[in-house]
């Protein structure tokens, strides 16, 4: 029989941290799933571990496959999936007994979605809490308000666009659900782009795919050294470089599947709009505060920058700062293109 979520493993010598992983999802409060294993030629006891557990269960699957990167070594897994669901359970990670439960619930009650996100519990090393971790980090969580800790859905594009940033809007992916049948429409993940490449797929998916929020419950995510997302050198010249690639790839993709005006309004306007935004807030971090931060972003205004003035009015009082009001300015957007109600509480 068909199981309802398939839940992949993908492996690269993490063997101290699998038992939990494990244990995390045999102590789901939902017993419908298949567990698919893709380890990449581990070699610090791994595989035998995971060889063990796939002789004593018949819903586990475990095969080695070459090392394709993070996130591309997610994508063996997904193609093998048969679950009307997938979950990706990154395998140094964890999550709640009622995880798989809550999510399912929310997509089996929406089926205009195809994501269900959940908020993000950031771990260290041990498996200590790391206390406000994830509303510092994510442009997501500092930019929700009200909409945080409340169910509700977020339609196509919004979620897109929000990565338009330039930030992550999903910083795990073990904070999504996702319908298995996304795949099939906006494809796999790719790690031409490093380990920061699932915020490609992302994008790609959020521009496609209405999202449910469901906030009472959680994904994990372990901040340890040796990550390859801490590897990454985050905030360098390359990095940009791969970021503003991975939009244009995640534009080019998806605009398809947009209708006619948003497609327009998207290449037209919006993407050089935020892209003009990205390069003058990197820029603006390598200005000091005080009057040589001022001088620059007099020049640009004196320049005629969009950017600069959105970023000035941002500051005056009784408005909402960057990133903070990334929402509202992109509502607005969307009124102008004739789309509302983007951003419905359920």
């Amino acid at each position: 029989m068909t199981p309802k979520v398939s839940i992949c493993v993908p492996n690269l010598n993490t063997f101290p941290f699998l038992p939990e992983r494990f244990e995390t999802i045999f102590s789901q409060t939902l017993p419908d799933w298949e567990l698919l294993v893709y380890d990449s030629y581990s070699t610090d006891g791994a595989w035998e571990y995971i060889s063990g557990l796939a002789t004593r269960d018949s819903r586990i699957r475990a095969w080695q496959g070459p090392r394709e990167g993070t996130p591309g070594s997610w994508s063996p897994c997904v193609r093998e999936a048969s679950g009307q669901y997938v979950y990706i359970a990154t395998s140094d990670d964890t999550m709640p007994p009622d995880c798989l439960e809550k999510l399912v619930a929310a997509l089996d009650g929406h089926p205009e979605c195809d994501l269900a996100h959940c908020n993000l519990k950031a771990i260290d090393e041990k498996g200590d809490d790391i206390p406000d971790w994830w509303s510092a980090s994510s442009t997501f969580a500092r930019s929700s308000g009200v909409f945080l800790t409340r169910t509700h859905i977020r339609k196509a594009p919004f979620d897109g666009l929000l990565h338009l940033l330039g930030d992550p809007v999903y910083i795990s992916i073990t904070q999504l659900l996702i319908r298995r049948s996304l795949f099939d429409r906006i494809g796999f993940f790719e790690s031409r782009w490093g380990s920061v490449g699932d915020f490609n797929w992302n994008m790609r998916a959020g521009l496609v795919a209405n999202t449910i929020h469901v906030p009472d419950t959680w994904g994990g995510w372990r901040v340890r050294a040796g990550q390859a997302t801490l590897d990454a050198a985050v905030g360098s010249p390359e990095h940009f470089r791969r970021v503003d690639e991975m939009i244009e790839h995640a534009i080019a993709t998806c605009e398809r599947f947009l209708a006619s005006a948003l497609r327009k309004a998207l290449t037209s306007r919006w993407s050089p709009r935020a892209l003009e935004l990205r390069r003058f807030l990197r820029e603006m971090v390598d200005h000091a505060e005080g009057f040589e931060r001022k001088s620059f972003i007099l020049r640009r205004l004196l320049m005629g920058s969009w950017a600069a003035r959105g970023y000035v009015k941002s500051r005056l009082p009784g408005e909402v700062p960057w990133p903070e009001s990334t929402p509202e300015l992109l509502l607005g957007w969307l009124h102008e293109a004739g789309v509302d109600d983007v951003l419905r509480a359920v």
